[in-house]
């Protein structure tokens, strides 16, 4: 059985799980739980369960760092983040710790179970792996292959913990000829489709092409790693610039691959380096390089000088865009889908947490459906596949926008063929929109503009438009203000308070910290790529 460790600083919610999943079913046990980081890694360190279910915000030690504890101290738990769509500043970082995969809170059983199964699938081949290495060890020359091809895999993916004293000896030791100066990482990623996967054998032959063809140019102790579905990796020494030697290779190889087989490959490669130690470092530059077709059309890209952005996305986003669908503002909800998206575009921010982000802007609007009642099919894309799927699934930063601007326009489609708004309150919402910059206006004054009184305006106000006329205002105050101070840099404090209708800018100040998580001075520094 295989062992799962549940990490949450919620009781029902670790109790919720545990029930929730037929774990017999997916041949796991539960053998244990906690309520943080610290008393985790203690039941890590002294039981090791192979998987573990972790909250990203807890008390003592959070997620995060219950990851890096683990990263640091080479304990192979496989670990998937749970987190909501308020904790993507936490999330975002989680990228770099490499965790299986996350869950969006709240948790859906079906979600959990398919992500659950796809590890056991990793641990049952690792398992395998173990299982033919013992063998390998009397198995002479072949066995020694195994035991090398073993060795670099563990090397390329951070999964050995020695010093470059004992990796350079056990390289000699399998025979390993690479030189620790003038190194290079090629990965290639082969997109076979479901129903033409082979065990591994287009990998193998894909491998071979390309170590063939690199052994031809401009390069030495060519070494493969094949354990691997849908990669192939190369390591290699060179002298040469890569991008001027590599293209040729490159576009010959892809040109085999058209003409033979059923399927694309896509290649990065990382820039050259030195040491052992740094193999893992250039392989994951190598893949992180590939991500940038995401962004861009073509089959071989080289790794930056600059890692990849995280992203500017927060829940502050989220927030406005609740409020926009709220407020009835639906062109302004989506500017905000398209500013979170061309921010991404800008900084290639890492597919991660561009899918991460498509998952939080869903989860978003499905909340806003339930909300006010709308059938999720009437939300939904068109299609059999669910939404999540085709995010998680996105290939592009496009299509991942195209989703989530189609589901938005359904929602808001949705909305206003069922919200029946009454006379006297389009009334109070004309006047607001021709005079919310006034510091005069005031529910006396909506309420003589509509012929009604204060407490009937406020009432029936709340009850059709979902916040209250106070919230309405002070919405339509922010967003023209957020507007003005990245519009006019050289606009001071007081001058933007004054024409969004305050005449104190400390209470300005509170009020736009309070929907946009920051003073305005900081706002400024924080949404350079604003788009207007």
């Amino acid at each position: 059985m295989i062992s799962v460790l549940i990490v949450d600083d919620e009781y029902l919610l670790r109790s919720l799980i545990r029930r929730s999943i037929n774990w017999d079913q997916l041949g796991m046990e539960v053998v244990g739980e906690a309520g943080d980081g610290e008393e985790a890694i203690d039941f890590i360190r002294a039981n090791h369960p192979q998987i573990a279910l972790v909250d990203i915000n807890m008390p003592i030690m959070n997620g995060l760092e219950l990851a890096q504890k683990c990263q640091e101290e080479g304990l192979d738990t496989n670990i998937v983040f749970l987190t909501g769509y308020r904790e993507f500043e936490y999330a975002k970082q989680a990228v770099a710790y490499q965790a299986f995969d996350y869950l969006l809170k709240p948790l859906d059983t079906k979600d959990m179970t398919a992500v659950l199964t796809k590890l056991r699938q990793k641990i049952e081949q690792e398992r395998e792996a173990s299982t033919h290495l013992r063998k390998a060890e009397h198995l002479g020359d072949r066995g020694k292959k195994l035991l090398q091809n073993r060795f670099l895999h563990q090397l390329a993916f951070g999964r050995l913990h020695q010093k470059t004293e004992r990796v350079a000896g056990e390289m000699a030791r399998l025979g390993v000829t690479l030189e620790p100066e003038h190194l290079l990482a090629l990965v290639v990623e082969i997109d076979v489709p479901g129903e033409e996967r082979d065990d591994g054998l287009y990998v193998y032959a894909v491998l071979n092409m390309l170590w063939e063809m690199l052994e031809k140019g401009d390069f030495r102790n060519v070494t493969g790693i094949s354990e691997m579905d849908d990669y192939a990796i190369l390591l290699c020494n060179t002298d040469r610039d890569p991008e001027e030697v590599l293209r040729p290779v490159w576009k010959k190889l892809a040109a085999e691959v058209a003409e033979n087989f059923p399927f694309q490959i896509c290649g990065g490669v990382s820039k050259r380096f030195s040491g052992y130690d740094e193999i893992c470092k250039a392989v994951r530059a190598a893949m992180d390089a590939m991500s940038d077709q995401f962004y861009q059309s073509g089959d071989l890209f080289f790794a930056g000088c600059a890692p990849k952005a995280v992203g500017a996305f927060t829940s502050m986003d989220l927030e406005t865009l609740q409020l926009c669908v709220d407020t009835g503002e639906w062109e302004e909800g989506r500017k905000v889908i398209r500013t979170v998206f061309g921010q991404m575009r800008e900084q290639r921010t890492q597919v991660d947490f561009c899918r991460m982000t498509g998952l939080g802007l869903l989860a978003i609007l499905y909340s806003m459906a339930a909300k006010y009642q709308i059938d999720l099919h009437m939300v939904q894309t068109e299609g059999t596949v669910p939404m999540s799927k085709q995010i998680d699934e996105s290939t592009s930063c496009d299509g991942l926008e195209g989703i989530l601007l189609t589901c938005y326009d359904r929602l808001a489609g949705a909305i206003q063929n069922g919200r029946k708004i009454s006379k006297l309150v389009s009334v109070v919402i004309d006047h607001i929109r021709k005079n919310y910059c006034s510091s005069s206006l005031s529910l006396k004054e909506l309420a003589e503009a509509a012929h009604s009184t204060p407490a009937y305006v406020s009432s029936l106000f709340k009850k059709e438009i979902g916040v209250s006329v106070t919230e309405y205002i002070t919405s339509s105050r922010m967003k023209l203000a957020a507007k003005l101070l990245l519009q006019n840099p050289d606009l001071n404090l007081v001058s933007v308070s004054e024409q969004v209708g305050y005449e104190d800018p400390y209470y300005f100040s509170r009020c736009f910290k309070k929907q946009y998580g920051v003073p305005p001075s900081k706002y400024r520094t924080t949404h350079d790529n604003w788009e207007g």
